[in-house]
């Protein structure tokens, strides 16, 4: 224990814990300007000696009430003041030194002593001695208990000497005095001051596991920065204490975590960065996806109503073949009806052909004039009927072309119009697909809109994590 704390105290700053004190803590800390509940060892010695010079106040004020009782002021003031002044002014300019311990501890024998001989030797003064000791407890030392019981010790054998001697000077009344007295008082000095010094033993532990731990712990000082360089230090046999223990376990944790940290704040970084590129882009291809499927949908609109105008076509396309049968109908008849006058006015030519044979010569010139007459508008009927029949042919080869043309755009029209339903069937299940598809889309967008704010908030808390370990030294 004592190497690990020498070798602390080879790294360690001055700064102690303080916690906070009052009654008489208070004012013994107001006194020895050391903090009341220190645990360095040099504060503890100056509390301690100014604590003596408090118990010594105490002796002093018992001596003169003392005094007063026996009548015997004037030595409870002539020594008890000296001895007073004594353990003050030492205090005063040693606190804290090894050699005023053990002054401040013969100083309170002597007021013990003071004590024994107001009272002239009466045995229930000599608890004085008693009460005095544990004071020494105070230090969290064996020296000063085993000085101050040596004195004690002294002060009864030289005082019964000199008492014994006829001397002014008193330590037992009655017939137990001498060196059988002597011995049973030491006795019992050497026991308290053996059963002291296992306490103090004990405290000096205390002190040096709480020394140790005032130490570890101004490391953790987050205002001033957490210093984790530093591990507890074994002792002679190569063992740490607990607090230790728990200092270096926690030091090599936070060194790890701190590690792993830095590492997770760069690939934090990397995807902070990802993140702000996907969002930046998140709203352009929401925008972009939304447009194609406007799109999509005014094409299968616009193919809706070229269907409809292909509808449309189509019953225009049938009324105009209809009509063209129609007709073609009717110029056949108007053809047959042509023919069937074409014969009769060349049946009429021949028979008024023959007519005129047989009546040329009964007819009169005029007459015969007549029906000369009659015989060329007859012939140029019949030719011009054949003409016109001629006409009427070539009319009726281009109504059947035409007819034929009318058929076959019928036939496209058609075959548009199912081609158009077609497309515009695809075109609804494309539309319902992309419609679907971007939905997804939308959907994992948001996924991923809602993935880099949570990225982005890692990053923030990155951040802050960063400030809070950035005062770890590891």
């Amino acid at each position: 224990m004592h190497a690990q704390h020498s070798a602390l105290k080879q790294h360690a700053s001055h700064t102690r814990v303080q916690l906070p004190s009052s009654g008489f803590f208070a004012f013994l800390s107001k006194l020895s300007g050391a903090a009341a509940n220190a645990t360095d060892f040099a504060s503890i010695r100056i509390n301690a000696d100014w604590l003596c010079v408090v118990v010594s106040f105490v002796c002093l004020a018992f001596a003169a009430l003392e005094g007063f009782a026996y009548n015997n002021i004037a030595q409870a003031l002539g020594w008890g003041i000296p001895l007073f002044l004594g353990s003050l002014v030492v205090t005063r300019l040693y606190a804290g030194h090894p050699l005023t311990m053990h002054i401040n501890a013969l100083l309170l024998v002597g007021m013990g002593a003071l004590h024994v001989h107001i009272s002239r030797g009466l045995p229930e003064y000599h608890f004085s001695f008693f009460m005095l000791l544990p004071v020494m407890l105070a230090y969290r030392d064996t020296r000063p208990l085993l000085s101050m019981g040596l004195f004690i010790v002294i002060h009864h054998i030289v005082f019964d000497m000199l008492q014994q001697a006829g001397f002014d000077c008193y330590i037992f009344r009655g017939p137990f005095s001498g060196l059988p007295a002597v011995a049973l008082h030491s006795f019992y000095i050497a026991t308290e001051v053996l059963l002291l010094t296992v306490i103090a033993q004990v405290l000096r532990q205390h002190a040096l596991a709480a020394e140790e731990s005032t130490k570890l712990l101004a490391y953790l000082d987050k205002e001033k920065g957490i210093n984790l360089r530093v591990r507890a230090q074994t002792d002679e046999l190569g063992r740490t204490s607990p607090m230790g223990q728990v200092f270096n376990d926690y030091a090599d944790n936070m060194a790890f975590v701190v590690a792993a940290f830095k590492m997770l704040r760069t690939d934090i970084r990397e995807l902070s960065q990802i993140a702000k590129e996907l969002g930046s882009d998140n709203n352009q291809q929401l925008e972009e996806s939304s447009l194609a499927s406007k799109k999509l949908r005014d094409f299968v609109q616009s193919l809706g109503n070229q269907t409809r105008m292909g509808q449309s076509t189509a019953e225009l396309s049938k009324k105009v073949t209809e009509d063209s049968f129609d007709l073609l109908n009717e110029l056949n008849q108007s053809l047959e009806h042509l023919q069937r006058i074409s014969k009769q006015a060349f049946d009429s030519s021949q028979q008024i052909q023959a007519l005129h044979k047989e009546v040329q010569k009964e007819l009169s010139p005029g007459a015969a004039q007549q029906l000369q007459a009659t015989l060329t508008t007859l012939d140029n009927l019949n030719e011009r009927t054949n003409a016109f029949m001629g006409r009427m042919d070539v009319l009726k080869s281009g109504l059947s072309a035409i007819e034929n043309q009318l058929v076959s755009i019928d036939r496209s029209t058609h075959q548009w119009v199912e081609n158009g339903h077609g497309n515009q069937r695809q075109g609804w299940e494309v539309l319902g697909a992309m419609e679907g598809m971007q939905t997804r889309t939308e959907s994992t967008f948001r996924t991923l809109a809602s993935t880099v704010q949570t990225i982005l908030r890692s990053d923030d808390l990155m951040r802050e994590m960063e400030k809070r370990l950035s005062r770890f030294d590891v």
